[in-house]
């Protein structure tokens, strides 16, 4: 039975992964008011968050360590902004294998959701996501930190502790699906539910 319910969560956090992330891999194809504007990509979690005691606690405090993200295999959140930029990178990650630059692709990987948010290096690491060439890599951080303190209804984040709403909207209603599915998947595999 549990492994039946782990099954189940597993294929459905799969294809939500899988849809997200091509969604905003291909939003450069058709949303031509998105690029050239510097619009600011809310994180796809909150990095902070207040316990039951009212303590802040950042989402960073829980490194794991230095995750190796296969371009071709985890859902890498990118937002290519620049066509002309979109333009050179997939003719050059067409012709040639992708190549990691520690000091230009940056990333944070988020687990056990298993996301990776891409924040430089974008063009270049859109390129290689969409012919599934290369790898990054990016500082691990554990979430499971937040199930106990954040819930979210879809459209904001919340404190469950007081039922406060976090000042930044949801990224994607889908980010709140998966982190609701991780944290039921999580609590599952622990015993909690």
């Amino acid at each position: 039975m549990k492994e039946d319910k782990i099954l189940i969560l597993d294929f459905m956090l799969d294809v939500i992964k899988e849809d997200l992330k091509y969604d905003f891999l291909t939003n450069i194809f058709y949303r031509e008011e998105y690029f050239d504007r510097g619009i600011r990509i809310p994180p796809p979690f909150p990095y902070s968050y207040y316990d039951e005691t009212e303590k802040k606690i950042s989402i960073f405090e829980r490194k794991i360590g230095i995750k190796n993200v296969d371009l071709a295999k985890e859902c890498v959140l990118v937002f290519p902004w620049h066509r002309g930029r979109m333009r050179e990178s997939i003719k050059n990650i067409g012709s040639n294998e992708f190549r990691y630059d520690k000091y230009n692709h940056k990333a944070f990987y988020f687990s056990p959701v298993n996301i990776c948010f891409i924040y430089n290096g974008k063009h270049s690491i859109t390129a290689g996501v969409g012919f599934k060439k290369g790898c990054i890599e990016a500082p691990e951080y554990d979430v499971t930190g937040l199930f106990k303190h954040v819930y979210t209804d879809g459209v904001y984040w919340y404190n469950s502790h007081n039922n406060q709403k976090f000042e930044d909207e949801l990224l994607d209603f889908r980010i709140g699906i998966i982190y609701e599915l991780s944290k039921l998947k999580y609590q599952i595999e622990k015993g909690l539910e």
